[in-house]
């Protein structure tokens, strides 16, 4: 017997007994397994995840080691499966997989299904061959590492509480110089992970990784304490693991809202400098902040308030960057004033970051230069002098710059003229100051001092008073003014007023009556003290009666010394009229027209004359002195009856010519001329007017105006004009009158002014424009039913007052008359009309209906009826109000009748004392929408690329509709007529729709336009009826079309061929080609409708179609897909009869229980006569490593 050589790894079965001539050789074997086991290595490594399933291969290269007996698989130290082949295979799998594994062939390898972490091993394919060749170099089997994957169920991030961030969720805020503190977990995975902490591309420092083993799966925990800088801004912190179990690398990351602080401030806008009255923006940028910074704006150390600045505007706007900071833009607009030259202004800002640090905020500092005109100012205030002093005027300035370019005293806003130097010295740029050699009175006045520089200019706000003292000149004044009224026993106080004088204030007086002295004042020389300490320039005249008539004056006093006597004034004294007596006609007064109230008196008062005195012309006059001319004065002579008025002035003019003219007068002037001009003017001239020569003919002439009298206005009205001055002499009031019937030369005195008279109305008044005798109310209204009074008043007083009630009366008049028309809905529930009429007595009104009254017991309407109460506010009198309501429940179907229930309705009134009947009429019309909408065309049918002639839509409605056209529900067109005034295309073509509506509805009605045009032809080759045809379709409108067939020839000669068959079709013509050609042909095919022909088209024809070109496409699509899906069904059933039939040859090969490892993988008898027959299968126990020498080895059959 042979020595029996084992090992752990060797099966039994695989052991054979050698014979003594191949001893030699088997050592050799045994020898080289054991260098080959020390020094086996794994061949490949496998990975895959857990619950998957996996291939391990075994490669056999049966050229080089020849045919293979049985290989066995074994995982680490166990055999798990084996396989023996021949020409029954039988495979063994060790109970514990044999459900999870699978050994298979060509090629040899093993299926591991439902892969768990306990399947992690090196395997070992052990494979046995017959016969080795030599070449054979698988000695030491093939070793395959098979590594389980596990994916971790999550990766978490916690931070440093032990809160989950969530990926992409953002963390903060916080700070910069801030530990960001988190850690990254990594669950339940295998093989253990790679976990890294990174910023974008760098990876960061942190603390290396812990893992722990639980169960074959890694959980690994990385922490991250970074301190947070600005590099982190706006960049993602990511937890980045790697493993054989993930294709790609896991990314986990969030982002820090991170905080810092600002890193720049710089403040910019004005180059240089600015001028005064300038807008000055200011721009502080502030660069690298997050968040944004608060911004504050300070001159000097002076807080900047846009609130308590109404001119200055701060703009604040902040834009984020890229890199998550901000960017602060502040602005500030102020207008440049002096007051800013030389400040500083400091823009300061702070965000959270040096809030919570405690550090100052950044500023940056701007010094603004501001150029302005001169602010000038002048000292003293005041200089009090007296006349020939020298005077010194100050003026001081700041300006930026200081360089004067011009210096102007003013005085009273007038220039002073400096360069007077006899008067003036300095008020140059040289000397500011100004000094005036000798005071003068002209001096007085207030200075103010303008200065010029190249910006502008300044002037003091302040001025100067240069007062200088002189004598006083004074008039007389009289409270009252005079002439005074007896009646009233009244006192007088006289006035020195004064003029003119420095100062003002008098000290003495000296009064005069009639250029005789009556007092100086004040008298302290006599017994009389109260005549010492009083206001001299008052005289006090007590108890005013008719013997006070002189003339008065006075001399004034001051500290420069007596001035002049003033000029004299007379003093008069009046007394009132007598009672007054008042009449009106008509008695009862008509509205809107006329009433005349007449006032007289019986006693006119004093003064009692109000005509003119003359006196005869004294030529020979002598010549007064007189210091000042009278002024203006006006006359108006008392208003007569027209025929007395008439005499008094013809008189008057008699009067005047008689005694005035000279001898050699022009002889064509009589008193009958003189009448027929007089009676002329009362009636036909009211106002003309006259060159009345002053002083006759020894001065200039002047345009006065002589207002003459008519019957309604009865006013004769004289204005004087102002004596000529003349430095010794003056004439008296004497006159010259032109006229076209001559010269008049007159003197006139005048005596007094006329009585006048006042009015008033309700007990209000007087009324300021109304002084005649006659008062003409018109028109008369509401606001005349009141009660009138005059009286007549002079410089004397006013006379007892006359009153009377006067009575006002109203013809019909309406208030509110009927509109010309009035529309109601014809299914309106509420109709009425309403008329108001005006009539004073009172009226009545009744209602007609074309003509007709509508009587009382008419149940369709009812009337309802109020006396109203006159109006002051509107001015309307009494009035009757009366409403004719239509009663809808008693008309026909409750509501009117569109055509019927049109008419005309009248609201008549009676008539009373003052006035006729009036009526008012309106046309009642019933309205309705619009209905029976229709269009002049339903079809109109146009060639393309011309215009469609007009389409005309009418309806009927009340009020008369509006019409708009729609076209695909747009508006094209407004009005009844729809016209189209481009050329129609094919895409023109549909529906157009008119919509009649008024404010009560609307309706449509449609139209179609059908553009019609030519047609385009294509050609198609089909078999129909078993005959080769050409089908030839013709797209136009009309769809009917004719067609003409026809060959084109080799020479482009053409053969007709006819028009073809239409069949039943009016846009398609059928040719069927001749079946005996042999060569291609170019058939033509030319469509034409009503609109025109269309270009040809055409098909060229090769050959005879095959028997398939015969069908159409969708028939010969249907039949190819049935052949394929038939042949696809025949080789799936071949398919499934081959699988069928494999699997019964294979189960009829197999015993029918499978052998375990334990037992022989052979038939009985199948090695009967080898040499190793009957030897036992290996024990399954595992050996150490010096007991297993052979642990890897390959056992060989020779």
């Amino acid at each position: 017997m042979a020595p029996k050589r084992t090992g752990k790894g060797i099966p039994m079965s695989k052991r054979v007994i050698l014979t003594a001539p191949i001893s030699t050789s088997l050592v050799l074997l045994v020898f080289l397994a054991l260098f080959g086991h020390s020094s086996a290595q794994v061949d490949t490594t496998i990975s895959q995840q857990e619950s998957f399933s996996v291939v391990l291969p075994c490669p056999v290269n049966v050229d080089k080691c020849g045919k293979l007996h049985s290989l066995n698989w074994f995982k680490g130290d166990d055999r798990i499966a084996a396989m023996l082949l021949g020409e029954s295979n039988v495979t063994s799998v060790n109970k514990e997989f044999d459900e999870r594994v699978t050994v298979q062939q060509n090629p040899y390898r093993l299926v591991i299904k439902d892969l768990k972490i306990a399947d992690e091993d090196i395997y070992l394919c052990d494979t046995t061959f017959f016969i080795p060749e030599e070449t054979c170099d698988n000695f030491n089997g093939y070793r395959v590492e098979l590594r389980v994957l596990v994916p971790p169920t999550e990766i978490v991030i916690l931070d440093a509480k032990g809160d989950r961030i969530e990926n992409g969720s953002v963390v903060g805020p916080m700070q910069e110089r801030q530990s960001l503190k988190a850690t990254c977990t990594v669950k339940n995975t295998r093989p253990q992970p790679e976990v890294g902490w990174f910023r974008g591309d760098k990876r960061l420092t942190t603390y290396s990784p812990t893992h722990d083993l639980n169960d074959g799966l890694y959980t690994s925990t990385l922490e991250l304490d970074w301190p947070l800088s600005r590099e982190d801004l706006a960049q993602d912190i990511e937890c980045r693991v790697n493993s054989a179990a993930i294709p790609n690398t896991t990314v986990t990351k969030f982002s820090v809202d991170l905080q810092v602080r600002p890193t720049r401030i710089d403040i910019n806008g004005v180059k240089h400098h600015t001028v005064q009255g300038s807008k000055v923006v200011l721009t502080c940028d502030i660069q690298g902040a997050r968040p944004a910074v608060n911004l504050t704006w300070y001159n000097s150390s002076i807080l900047i308030n846009p609130d308590d600045n109404d001119i200055t505007e701060i703009r604040i706007k902040s834009f984020e960057k890229k890199d998550g900071t901000y960017h602060t833009q502040s602005e500030l607009i102020f207008n440049a004033t002096r007051f800013e030259n030389d400040r500083v202004f400091r823009c300061e800002a702070e965000n959270v970051v040096l809030q919570i640090n405690r550090e100052k905020p950044i500023s940056s500092v701007f010094t603004l230069e501001v150029l302005y005109p001169p602010v000038v100012k002048v000292s003293p205030s005041a200089i009090m002098t007296n006349t020939s002093e020298i005077v010194l005027l100050n003026c001081e300035y700041v300006a930026n710059p200081a360089s004067l370019t011009q210096v102007e005293w003013y005085r009273n806003d007038d220039l002073v003229n400096v360069n007077d130097t006899n008067h003036y010295k300095g008020g140059n740029s040289e000397n500011v100051a100004l000094v005036i050699k000798s005071t003068a009175k002209d001096d007085i006045g207030n200075y103010s001092c303008q200065l010029s520089n190249t910006i502008g200019k300044g002037i003091s706000d302040q001025k100067i008073n240069l007062d200088v003292q002189y004598v006083p000149s004074v008039e007389i004044l009289m409270i009252p003014e005079g002439p005074v009224r007896e009646s009233d026993e009244s006192n007088v106080t006289l006035f020195c007023n004064v003029l003119d004088a420095n100062p003002l204030a008098l000290t003495k007086v000296r009064w005069y009556a009639n250029s005789t002295l009556l007092k100086e004042l004040p008298d302290c020389e006599e017994t009389r003290e109260d005549l010492c300490h009083i206001d001299p320039s008052k005289l006090l005249l007590e108890s005013i009666g008719r013997g006070f008539f002189y003339n008065y004056s006075c001399e004034g006093y001051n500290s420069a010394g007596w001035g002049p006597r003033s000029e004299d004034k007379e003093l008069l004294v009046h007394y009132e009229p007598g009672p007054s007596a008042l009449t009106h006609f008509p008695l009862v007064a008509v509205k809107k027209k006329s009433v005349t109230f007449s006032c007289s008196v019986d006693d006119p008062g004093y003064p009692d004359s109000n005509r003119f005195v003359t006196k005869p012309v004294n030529h020979n006059y002598k010549k007064i002195k007189t210091q000042h001319a009278p002024l203006i004065e006006f006359h108006t002579v008392e208003a007569l009856q027209p025929q007395e008025a008439d005499i008094a002035f013809e008189a008057l003019l008699l009067n005047k010519i008689q005694k005035s003219l000279p001898s050699t007068a022009s002889p064509q002037i009589s008193p009958r001329n003189l009448e027929a001009s007089a009676s002329l003017l009362a009636h036909e001239i009211k106002e003309t007017h006259a060159l009345i020569d002053l002083h006759l003919n020894h001065s200039h002439c002047t345009l006065l105006t002589l207002t003459t009298y008519t019957p309604q206005s009865q006013f004769l009205t004289l204005y004087t004009g102002i004596k000529q001055k003349n430095d010794s002499i003056v004439s008296p009031s004497s006159y010259a009158l032109y006229r076209k019937m001559g010269k008049f030369s007159f003197d006139a005195q005048i005596v007094s002014k006329p009585n006048r008279y006042r009015w008033l109305r309700g007990g209000r008044g007087p009324l300021q424009d109304i002084v005649t005798k006659d008062w003409t109310v018109e028109p008369v209204g509401l606001d005349s039913r009141t009660n009138y009074s005059c009286y007549a008043y002079n410089e004397g007083g006013k006379g007892i007052m006359a009153t009377v009630n006067l009575e006002v009366h109203a013809p019909p008049f309406f208030i509110k008359n009927l509109p010309p028309y009035t529309g109601v809905l014809h299914s309106s529930q509420n109709a009425t009309l309403t008329c108001r009429i005006e009539c004073v007595p009172r009226c009545d009104i009744s209602w007609q209906k074309d003509g007709e009254p509508i009587e009382r017991n008419d149940t369709r309407y009812f009337i309802k009826e109020k006396y109203m109460e006159a109006s002051p506010a509107t001015g309307d009198f009494e009035s009757m109000l009366s409403v004719l309501h239509f009663n809808m429940s008693n008309w026909p179907l409750g509501k009117f009748d569109i055509e019927a229930d049109n008419a005309n309705y009248e609201c008549v009134s009676t008539g009373n004392t003052v006035g006729a009947s009036i009526r008012s009429r309106t046309y009642f019309g019933i309205e309705y929408a619009p209905d029976n909408t229709t269009v002049s065309e339903n079809i109109l049918y146009v060639q393309e690329d011309t215009i469609p002639g007009r389409i005309l839509c009418k309806s009927r409605a009340n009020p008369e509709p509006l019409y708009k056209w729609f076209f695909k529900n747009e508006t094209i067109a407004n009005g009844n007529a729809l016209i189209i005034n481009t050329a129609m295309k094919r895409n023109d073509n549909g529906t157009y729709t008119c919509q009649a509506y008024n404010k009560h509805g609307k309706s449509i009605a449609e139209t179609v336009i059908e553009v019609q045009f030519k047609p385009r032809c294509e050609i198609e080759r089909r078999e129909i009826d078993d005959q080769d045809t050409l089908i030839c379709t013709a797209y136009g409108n009309p769809l009917e079309a004719d067609f003409s067939w026809s060959i084109k020839g080799e020479n482009d000669t053409v053969q007709v061929l006819g028009s073809g068959e239409k069949k039943t079709f009016l846009e398609k013509s059928f040719y069927i080609l001749q079946t005996d050609y042999a060569i291609s042909r170019t058939y033509r095919c030319v469509s034409n409708n009503t609109v025109g022909s269309a270009p040809f088209c055409e098909i060229e024809v090769a050959e005879q179609l095959a028997w398939w070109q015969l069908w159409e496409k969708n028939t010969l699509i249907i039949i190819v897909a049935v052949i394929l899906g038939l042949l696809l069904t025949v080789i799936i059933i071949c398919c499934i009869i081959i699988c069928i039939c494999r699997r019964r040859r294979r189960q009829d090969k197999l015993h029918d229980k499978s052998s375990s490892l334990g037992e022989p993988l052979t038939e009985p008898g199948e090695y009967e006569n080898l040499p190793f027959h009957g030897l036992q299968t290996a024990p399954n126990k595992h050996l150490s490593d010096f007991e297993d020498p052979y642990k890897s080895s390959n056992t060989y059959i020779f």
